[in-house]
């Protein structure tokens, strides 16, 4: 079955030599997980990464379906720029969806 994998900001740097824009098509064997198809890329797959399957948070273990979209970002982006009007990230009063 096809899927897609989005690697976002730092992690397009783990995308195949070649690679056009920030997705790749993949050919994944029925019953792989998001896992499965994330730790080829060499991503931290741990609290470090937002792992996304069709625009929802998801566990690495669910299981894949054709035409998936499995995106993935480092969930360390650092706060905003100081004197920009961009809040830091630490003083936010409700977090971010």
């Amino acid at each position: 079955m096809r899927v897609r994998v989005k690697l976002i900001a730092t992690y397009r740097q783990h995308l195949p030599p070649g690679a056009r824009g920030d997705t790749v098509e993949l050919e994944v064997a029925a019953g792989s997980t998001v896992a499965d198809v994330l730790q080829p890329f060499g991503i931290p797959l741990d609290d470090s990464s937002v792992i996304v399957l069709n625009g929802r948070t998801v566990s690495l273990d669910t299981p894949l379906q054709e035409g998936d979209t499995v995106a993935a970002f480092s969930a360390i982006a650092g706060g905003g720029e100081a004197g920009k009007g961009m809040p830091d990230s630490s003083v936010l009063e409700s977090p971010i969806l």
